[in-house]
C-alpha cells in the first residue's frame, strides 16, 4: 500500500485539495492530511515542482497540481470511468469544475467590498445560472443519477465538492431551485457512508471551514 502525503493550506474554506480527501476517504485509503499556516508556506514553495499546492507525496515522490493529483487517485482506486470514453467524459466535467473555481476566484480577490458583491452577484446570475441549466439537460441525458455512466465517478465527487461544500455554504441553495436532478446528486454524495463520515469529522474538527 502506498504511503500517501496530502499537504494544502489550512485555510478557512477547504480549497482545491478538498476533491483529493474525498477520493481517498471514499476509497476507504488511510492518507496523512497535513495542513500547514500560510507563515510556513515561504519554507515549503520551493520544496514543490512549481511553487502551488496541493501537492501529494506517494512514497516520497511528489505530484502536483489539483486536478492531476485528484485524475490520479481516481483512476488508481477505480472511481476514473469503467473505459476510456467514462474516463474522458469524467474528465471534462471535472475541467469544468477547476474552471469554475477559477471563475469564482477573481470577485475573491476584490478588495473593495462593494465591487465584490457585485461581481459575485455577476458571477451567480451568469456563470452559476447557465452553467445549473446545462449540467441539469447533461444529467437528465444520462439518466442514471450520475454523470458518467451507472455508477459513481470523481466527477460526481467534483460537483458535490464544488456544489454542496462551496457554493451552498457560501450563497445558499437558492441556485439550485430549479436542478432537481443535480440537487439529487449532490444528497446521494453527501449520503455515501464514508462521504458522511469524513463530513462529520471534518465538521468537528474543522469547524471554521463550515
Amino acid at each position: 500500500m502506498p504511503v500517501y502525503k496530502l499537504r494544502y493550506f489550512n485555510n478557512p474554506r477547504r480549497g482545491r485539495a478538498e476533491l483529493s480527501r474525498l477520493i481517498l476517504h471514499q476509497a476507504g485509503v488511510e492518507f496523512e492530511d497535513i495542513r500547514f499556516p500560510h507563515s510556513e508556506w515561504p519554507a515549503i514553495k520551493p520544496t514543490t515542482p512549481f511553487g502551488q499546492v496541493p501537492v501529494l507525496e506517494v512514497d516520497g515522490q511528489v505530484l502536483a497540481q489539483s486536478n492531476t493529483i485528484a485524475r490520479y487517485l481516481a483512476r488508481k482506486y477505480g472511481l476514473a470511468g469503467k473505459n476510456d470514453w467514462e474516463q474522458a467524459l469524467a474528465d471534462m466535467y471535472a475541467d469544468n469544475i477547476h474552471d469554475l473555481l477559477n471563475a469564482a476566484a477573481v470577485p475573491f480577490m476584490e478588495k473593495d467590498p462593494v465591487k465584490q458583491k457585485e461581481m459575485y452577484e455577476k458571477f451567480m446570475a451568469e456563470t452559476i445560472a447557465n452553467h445549473v441549466v446545462l449540467i441539469e439537460k447533461q444529467l437528465n441525458k444520462n439518466n442514471t443519477g450520475y454523470l458518467v455512466g451507472n455508477d459513481l465517478t470523481w466527477a460526481d465527487l467534483a460537483y458535490y465538492a464544488y456544489f454542496s461544500d462551496f457554493m451552498e455554504v457560501k450563497f445558499g441553495s437558492a441556485f439550485l431551485k430549479d436542478a432537481p436532478r443535480l440537487k439529487a446528486l449532490i444528497d446521494r454524495v453527501k449520503a455515501l457512508p464514508n462521504i458522511k463520515k469524513w463530513t462529520d469529522y471534518r465538521n468537528s474538527k474543522y469547524p471554521e471551514e463550515n
